[in-house]
């Protein structure tokens, strides 16, 4: 395996030395492709590749460059997402009578997520989530891991190492939060970690007026931005929290003999994704009003 491991880096440094100096890419001719091996083609091949994404990306940046200097007032350009419309009921929350409206974000707002986060096995799935968000995402992105010692070491590695220049990462032990919520009669796999999420309010910084709340078995196939311009729509209908019923039929009990999912209403509401608007749940004495129902 060792031997193996040496090869291949004496073949990359080789075929590494292809580049010139002036840092263009080396063509190989025909013949001294053919005089390569296998395993010494894929790899140049490979390295062809990644210079030409190499270059694909530096044009991309200059003509972005290009475009922001280019721009009077030197802002940045709106995100490429499409003008999403904001539907409403007929009560006049919206303050007019047109049904629908088109909203848009500015590439300049920063997206709040609030995301729990607890033990090494914890911290390896929600590194494809956080892949997928910023996978698809044109806006800065402000993270919020309750999370203990173990997914903190994990999570801030990761973000080190990645050194993304728009992504803020805060952490908020968990440890100190396990007493206020294990109390909870809960049978649910995530155990107390799941009821964290009901502290959000009083842990998150109170200048925090919003925040989409995300579980870690997650995977987004579009841009989290999307999801952010509900709150527009919450703001209008005056709703403090966003969140869905249950789509899967498992919820109801009934798929077969004695299964017994845990209590809720018809199927249930599913907190893998929420929106919240914390200054509103604050004002609502969102802390006092949980304790009481699950008393």
């Amino acid at each position: 395996g060792a031997c193996i491991a040496i090869l291949l880096v004496k073949i990359a440094i080789d075929l590494w030395c292809l580049e010139s100096t002036s840092g263009q890419f080396k063509e190989l001719t025909e013949s001294e492709v053919a005089g390569l091996s296998e395993r010494e083609r894929k790899f140049w091949l490979q390295l062809k590749k990644t210079h030409a994404e190499k270059r694909q990306l530096e044009i991309d940046l200059e003509k972005a460059k290009q475009a922001i200097e280019s721009s009077p007032n030197k802002e940045r350009p709106e995100s490429h997402l499409p003008a999403m419309e904001s539907r409403h009921d007929d009560d006049g929350a919206d303050g007019g009578d047109e049904k629908c409206q088109k909203v848009t974000l500015s590439r300049c707002e920063v997206i709040q997520v609030a995301i729990v986060c607890a033990g090494f096995e914890a911290s390896r799935d929600v590194v494809t989530l956080i892949k997928s968000i910023l996978f698809y995402s044109h806006n800065p992105i402000h993270f919020h891991f309750i999370s203990d010692h173990g997914a903190q070491t994990v999570l801030s590695t990761l973000f080190r190492t990645w050194q993304l220049p728009e992504v803020e990462v805060s952490y908020y032990p968990a440890e100190g939060l396990k007493a206020k919520v294990e109390w909870i009669p809960n049978k649910h796999y995530s155990q107390h970690y799941g009821m964290m999420k009901l502290l959000l309010t009083s842990v998150l910084p109170g200048e925090l007026e919003k925040v989409i709340v995300l579980d870690i078995d997650l995977t987004f196939a579009t841009d989290i931005a999307e999801l952010w311009l509900q709150f527009k729509r919450m703001i209008q209908q005056k709703k403090s929290i966003g969140l869905v019923e249950n789509q899967s039929k498992w919820y109801l009990g009934n798929l077969w003999k004695n299964h017994r999912p845990w209590p809720a209403l018809g199927r249930g509401f599913n907190t893998g994704v929420m929106l919240m608007r914390l200054d509103e749940m604050r004002q609502q004495s969102w802390m006092t009003l949980w304790n009481v129902v699950a008393e």
